[in-house]
C-alpha cells in the first residue's frame, strides 16, 4: 500500500513540476522588467543596450555589473516590456532592440557563458 502511494505521489510531482516550468515559460513575457519572481537579479543582467549587431546576432549592454556582449540563438525570445506605456506587451524581433533601451536577459541554463534565452526590452515609446 505504502509502494502505491509514494508512485502516485511521485508521479503527481513529476507532472505538476512540468506544468509549472511551462507555466513560468508561458507567462514571462508578461512580466516587467526586473519583476520575475526567482529569477530577476539572480539568475538574469539588466542593464542598457548600447550597441546591436544584427550579422553576429549579439547585443552589448552595460550595466551596474560592468559591459558584456550576449549572444543570440534562433531559439532566443525576445520580448517587448510595454508596461510603461500602458500597451500590451508581445513578441517583439532583434530589429526592436535599440541602443539606449533597457532590457534584461536570461542566459540559457544560467551560465552567463552560453547564449541568452530571452531577452525582454522596455520600450517607453
Amino acid at each position: 500500500m505504502l509502494k502505491h502511494i509514494i508512485i502516485a505521489a511521485t508521479i503527481f510531482i513529476l507532472i505538476f513540476g512540468a506544468f509549472s516550468v511551462q507555466a513560468e515559460k508561458s507567462t514571462e513575457m508578461f512580466i516587467p522588467i526586473g519583476q520575475s519572481p526567482g529569477l530577476s537579479g539572480e539568475y538574469t543582467v539588466m542593464g542598457k543596450i548600447d550597441q546591436v549587431n544584427a550579422r553576429d546576432q549579439s547585443i552589448k549592454m552595460s550595466g551596474p555589473s560592468g559591459s558584456y556582449t550576449v549572444r543570440m540563438t534562433k531559439h532566443t525570445l525576445i520580448y517587448l516590456d510595454r508596461s510603461k506605456t500602458q500597451l500590451p506587451n508581445s513578441y517583439g524581433t532583434l530589429a526592436d532592440c535599440k541602443a539606449g533601451d533597457m532590457a534584461e536577459v536570461k542566459f540559457v541554463d544560467n551560465a552567463r557563458s552560453k547564449p541568452i534565452e530571452w531577452i525582454k526590452v522596455q520600450k517607453a515609446k
